[in-house]
């Protein structure tokens, strides 16, 4: 099993968790809402080409999923960080989009 699965899978759980602790965010700011499904749809499509990939070369669908997952998860760091709101999961987001894209990478 490459490294990249149980990166996207802690995403998608990650986000999973983030949204159903919130669910009020889908009445009090649902394009915030909307962003955070796009994610959790981005993490779930990555945990499951990953896992259907293995340990074979990633194709480039998943190489440029991986791209987007890192670029819009380093965005929502430098927007928290800006703000002076960064937690700890914002940083793991980034953290485990940078881990997925690295093994796709050394895969290649």
């Amino acid at each position: 099993m490459n490294a990249a699965f149980p990166a996207a899978l802690a995403g998608s759980a990650d986000t999973a968790l983030f949204l159903a602790r919130r669910s009020g965010m889908f009445r009090s700011a649902p394009g915030r809402a909307a962003g955070s499904v796009a994610f959790l749809v981005l993490w779930s499509t990555l945990a499951t080409r990953t896992c259907y990939e293995a340990d074979g070369p990633p194709s480039a669908a998943t190489l440029a999923l991986a791209g987007v997952a890192l670029s819009g998860n380093l965005a929502i760091l430098a927007a928290h960080l800006r703000r002076g709101v960064a937690a700890p999961r914002i940083f793991l987001g980034s953290a485990l989009s940078a881990a997925v894209l690295a093994d796709c990478l050394r895969r290649r």
